[in-house]
């Protein structure tokens, strides 16, 4: 069962990753440096992004199974961490945010709030994988790794939110949201690979 888990887990990032790559190579109009992921749910590519989203939840969720499986070791956080993870990208794409410019609605309210829960679980994640590797025997090797990822993502959402409320960094925000992005697909990736390996 453990094994059929982390193969889940790495379609779920393998679809994600190939969402997010025809999602960028796409005549969207949309900047990768300056524009939200998000902003592909409320283009004419929508179905692609809910994909992409989808796949996060199912790996997240996936792994969130796995670790008792696999009988790691202080295992809680991070399977609280990969079950948040899980429900606020499976959630998300039916909540839209709001287009640039257009006034502010309780959707896009909720649609922030989701992202920021996943994003803070993606981070969280990480570290807390970090500490539950460490303490099982076979899997200590990999919790730097972890712990570096749950740092990497937990740096890129504090630009982010830099970003968003920082008028000089504006430019750059959908940079950083992608690094993100890039934080949260390894730590999964490379915790479906390390438990298979038990």
């Amino acid at each position: 069962m453990l094994a059929v888990l982390c193969v889940v887990a790495l379609a779920g990032v393998a679809v994600t990753l190939g969402a997010l790559v025809v999602l960028h190579l796409a005549p969207s109009g949309l900047s990768p440096l300056r524009d939200p992921v998000s902003a592909y749910g409320i283009s004419r590519f929508s179905l692609l992004y809910r994909a992409q989203t989808l796949g996060t939840a199912v790996s997240a969720a996936a792994l969130a199974v796995a670790l008792p499986v696999a009988e790691v070791v202080a295992a809680t956080g991070a399977v609280v961490a990969l079950a948040v993870l899980a429900v606020t990208r499976a959630v998300i794409s039916w909540v839209p945010m709001d287009a640039e410019g257009a006034a502010r609605t309780s959707t896009g309210r909720t649609h922030n709030l989701l992202a920021f829960g996943a994003f803070a679980a993606a981070s969280v994640g990480g570290f807390m994988v970090g500490i539950a590797f460490g303490s099982t025997d076979g899997l200590g090797t990999i919790a730097p790794v972890a712990t570096t990822l749950g740092w990497i993502t937990t740096v890129a959402s504090a630009l982010t939110i830099l970003a968003s409320v920082i008028r000089a960094l504006r430019p750059i925000f959908g940079l950083a949201e992608r690094l993100i992005y890039a934080g949260m697909l390894a730590s999964l990736a490379t915790t479906a690979i390390a438990l298979m390996g038990r």
